[in-house]
């Protein structure tokens, strides 16, 4: 029964998507238990693939996101963790939520409407700004762009962007 209410709310809802993307999520409601699937390698083409492309499809057709508004909008707690992570270690606990948070919002609107990432300082309120890491655009994109590198199983990137907060 919750299945079918589930079905029926998000067709509901994805009106404007195309024919493909519904059969495709209610092949995937109907084919997806768990149980049946000896290793991860075949759950993750039989359900997680599928996933990924009909939430891919849903952000093309809805924000129209290119490859990089995609990207933060799937990976956002990733993108996060990462940030929040070196801020707790590099300017203490306190409102690390929300300058990492500030920055997956920046970024997203940098990849969406090209503006650049700067801060204001001498505004009221700057608790949710960095303050000694993450200042640049330059840094937080350099930042970006060797997260997205490994996730995708590149550490090199990575590793020259940890330097640069090292230092």
């Amino acid at each position: 029964m919750k299945t079918e209410a589930l079905k029926e709310f998000l067709n509901a809802m994805t009106d404007s998507i195309e024919k493909e993307k519904i059969e495709l999520f209610e092949k995937i409601i109907d084919s997806s238990k768990i149980e049946q699937y000896d290793n991860p390698n075949e759950f993750f083409y039989a359900v997680l693939y599928p996933w990924e492309k009909f939430i891919s499809g849903f952000l093309k057709s809805t924000i129209n996101a290119n490859k990089d508004v995609e990207f933060i909008f799937k990976n956002s707690q990733y993108i996060d963790r990462h940030f929040c992570n070196l801020f707790e270690k590099y300017e203490g606990s306190a409102c690390c939520a929300d300058k990492s948070r500030t920055i997956v919002n920046r970024l997203l609107k940098y990849y969406q409407e090209g503006e650049e990432i700067v801060f204001n300082y001498e505004a009221e309120y700057t608790y949710h700004l960095p303050k000694k890491i993450f200042k640049s655009h330059d840094h937080i994109i350099q930042f970006y762009e060797s997260i997205k590198s490994l996730l995708y199983g590149n550490p090199e990137k990575y590793l020259e962007a940890l330097k640069v907060v090292l230092l």
